[in-house]
């Protein structure tokens, strides 16, 4: 199966009302003031991203205000300057989505000195009523997550119930990533967005193994905002939550890691059924390794950040079945036929001459052919004094994936802002069947070889075309590849 969505070159005005909502950016306004809490006009604003040291300036109007209204997410530096006062700083940080406002107060000096630097938090926005929390990098690459997976965090965020699922019960929708349900509403309901573009599978019965085209590793994530309730029309094409999640980009600093973590059987419990059947421990090897760079290609211009991660997973999925008995296999239906199974059958009649078989016992020479050669590669009872559910077996599994993420952000003037970011993942799985054998038949949605790719690539601009008015382009190309066999 393959999937390919292209989302159009869609430009958008924002304006100092800030009736839309940032996707994958955040907005900042503030009143300027003097001493006495009058109004100053015509300061000029500057905001700096503290990581790439990339400036923009606004001047305030008539009434006192600034507005920047879309800014990258980070660190930042804001000041303000005008002739005759002292220069005031301030430092804070801006999340996704968040619209952020920063008051700031300038005082009379005969110097253009600069007040000390105090961090401060952005006051609550009275023009956003949506509910839901942004999960900071701290959370992202710090929190314990099983196998690294960031949306396991969004089950932080009231109203979320995460869906757990098996690859023990071998069925079709076991070990789907990203899936969690937002105040009931089914998790193929919910609406992702990767750095402001749509990143949505699109797929009813989810044969990618996930409601994401492309899910980037925790070490690629700057970090990411749910919305639960309510939300504008630019999120709202799904009655779920709306998750948008922001990459790393480079810094003027150079920063990379290399991982690996290790999990294995030495300490797993041995699980009911294991026990029960006498089987030894089954396997259990799980590796995460992988590593990112990022930094300057031209300072305060043009940064990059790489990330790659891969999962090997080697282990063993218990199988519970139900196999004929020997004495079954060859026509033989008398309880001391079934040993220490016990068994008392049912009188078995003849079809051609409608009387029982002498003694309950086919002849060997009216058992079909054809049955006998399936009987053949379908193995023993593993437990012969059971009749149904006799058969238990840790069958091997295994699933390989590998996760890059690259992005280049340049700042070629001070006005424009442009990113191009390319995401790409691919799976490969093997479910084994219960026999694990031709026994099983063809491959189902249960179990066999499943190869599953994502590409996802963002291409945006940003450049405010007046004070007042910023124009933002996002181009996005996404595909989905699933194949079974």
């Amino acid at each position: 199966m393959k999937r390919i969505l292209v989302a159009l070159a869609i430009s958008r005005f924002l304006v100092t009302t800030l009736t839309l909502a940032q996707v994958s950016t955040a907005s900042l306004t503030g009143l300027v003031t003097d001493q006495s809490g009058a109004a100053v006009p015509n300061v000029t604003v500057t905001v700096t991203l503290k990581s790439t040291n990339t400036e923009r300036s606004v001047m305030t109007d008539q009434m006192g205000y600034y507005t920047f209204p879309s800014v990258p997410i980070g660190d930042y530096l804001i000041t303000a300057d005008l002739s005759g006062f002292n220069r005031t700083a301030r430092e804070f940080n801006l999340q996704t989505g968040q619209r952020a406002r920063v008051d700031l107060t300038i005082e009379v000096g005969t110097e253009k000195t600069t007040v000390n630097v105090e961090a401060v938090v952005p006051q609550l926005s009275t023009q956003d009523a949506s509910v839901g929390a942004v999960i900071d990098n701290n959370f992202v690459t710090q929190f314990p997550l099983l196998l690294r997976g960031w949306d396991d965090l969004t089950i932080l965020v009231a109203g979320v119930q995460g869906l757990r699922q098996t690859d023990q019960a071998g069925a079709a929708n076991s070990s789907r990533a990203g899936q969690f349900n937002v105040h009931g509403v089914r998790s193929l309901q919910n609406n992702f967005l990767l750095d402001g573009l749509d990143n949505n599978s699109i797929s009813e019965n989810v044969q990618e193994l996930s409601t994401q085209v492309v899910r980037p590793s925790i070490d690629a994530i700057q970090e990411f905002k749910i919305t639960t309730n309510p939300y504008s029309a630019e999120l709202g094409r799904q009655p779920g939550s709306a998750i948008s999640v922001t990459t790393k980009g480079g810094t003027n600093q150079f920063h990379g890691i290399v991982y690996e973590y290790l999990r294995n059987r030495v300490f797993d419990a041995t699980d009911f059924f294991t026990n029960r059947n006498g089987l030894t421990k089954p396997q259990n090897i799980q590796n995460q390794y992988g590593g990112n760079l990022g930094g300057r290609i031209i300072r305060n211009k043009l940064f990059f950040f790489t990330d790659w991660e891969g999962t090997r997973i080697q282990r063993q999925l218990s199988r519970i079945a139900t196999a004929p008995l020997a004495n079954e296999r060859v026509g033989d239906f008398t309880t001391a036929g079934s040993g220490a199974a016990n068994i008392t059958y049912p009188i078995i009649y003849d079809p051609q001459t409608k009387l029982p078989f002498p003694k309950n016992q086919i002849p060997a020479y009216r058992l079909d052919t054809s049955a006998q050669k399936i009987w053949s590669v379908i193995p023993l009872p593993t437990n012969p004094a059971r009749q149904v559910d006799n058969f238990f077996a840790n069958q091997p599994f295994a699933d390989n994936s590998d996760r890059y993420n690259q992005r280049i952000d340049w700042q070629p003037t001070s006005k424009d802002a442009i990113f191009v970011r390319y995401s790409w993942s691919t799976r490969i799985r093997l479910i084994p069947g219960t026999f694990n054998g031709v026994a099983d038949g063809t491959t189902s949605a249960n179990f066999g070889n499943q190869d599953l790719k994502g590409h996802g690539v963002g291409v945006g601009w940003t450049r405010p075309v007046t004070p007042r008015i910023v124009n933002e382009l996002r181009i996005g190309f996404n595909r989905n590849y699933s194949r079974r066999q």
